[in-house]
């Protein structure tokens, strides 16, 4: 079939709730590392653990709430070294969604039953761009008897419009500092109206912050003295540990300390 005969067709899609498809799309994620592989964003929250090169420091990454507050701790593998993130309450940072994508689609066939190579995790803002895209749309494919695919169509392309909900944790870039809103004197204009809008229908708020300082978050870490626990001396670790700290408030938040 030529280029031009080939058809678009609108993408109609069922069973996503379907355990099966739960279960496939959660190994995907975690084959992933809970990375989108195209903008790199990760979401520590859906996984125990997200390892993370930081220089020459192995590290694994975990955000996950304690109480009323967030914690995100990173782990550096060889130092026994914790350092912790302690947030104070009603400030979060914000999760991508993750979502895993079809590279391409067989009729007739069930979400799940796919090989994992024709399977990709990519984060909620750039699944919608990928199925915006006219040129080349996601390959139809209808398996032949002699188990050979038949390229028969393409997906049409859906609108893209990305665009930022002050009451959706998941529309925020990824590892943005947020803080819930309570006080409508602190907001106007538009986003004032939509506030109120909110508040009615018993949403929350969320407002950036691009500064991290003291006042939104404690940062410590924990390393064993031991020599029996821990391959380094407890100066190495001080030197890890303002390393990764900065690398990670500087080049992984975007902060800067106050």
């Amino acid at each position: 079939m030529d280029r031009e005969s080939i058809c678009a067709v609108d993408e109609i899609q069922t069973g996503y709730e379907d355990p099966r498809w739960v279960e496939k799309s959660n190994s995907i994620k975690a084959r992933d590392n809970y990375t989108c592989q195209l903008c790199h964003a990760f979401n520590p929250m859906q996984g125990d653990l997200i390892f993370i090169k930081h220089g020459v420091y192995n590290t694994f990454h975990h955000y996950h709430r304690a109480g009323d507050r967030y914690k995100y701790e990173i782990f550096v593998q060889g130092f026994t070294l914790t350092i912790t993130f302690d947030f104070i309450p009603g400030f979060y940072l914000a999760m991508p969604r993750l979502n895993v994508h079809h590279k391409i689609y067989y009729k007739n066939r069930d979400l799940w039953d796919y090989q994992d190579d024709c399977l990709v995790t990519l984060c909620e803002n750039c699944h919608h761009y990928v199925h915006s895209l006219n040129d080349p749309g996601i390959p139809i494919v209808e398996e032949g008897a002699n188990g050979q695919a038949l390229l028969i169509g393409k997906t049409s392309p859906k609108p893209y419009h990305p665009m930022l909900d002050h009451t959706d944790l998941g529309t925020f870039k990824p590892l943005a500092l947020v803080k819930e809103k309570r006080c409508e004197y602190e907001i106007s204009g538009q986003d004032l109206a939509e506030f109120i809008q909110a508040k009615n229908e018993g949403k929350q708020w969320f407002d950036y912050h691009n500064i991290i300082d003291h006042t939104v978050v404690h940062i410590s870490y924990f390393t064993a003295e031991s020599p029996l626990f821990s391959e380094h001396t407890r100066e190495e670790a001080k030197i890890a540990a303002d390393f990764i700290i900065n690398d990670f408030i500087e080049n992984t938040l975007g902060f800067r300390m106050r």
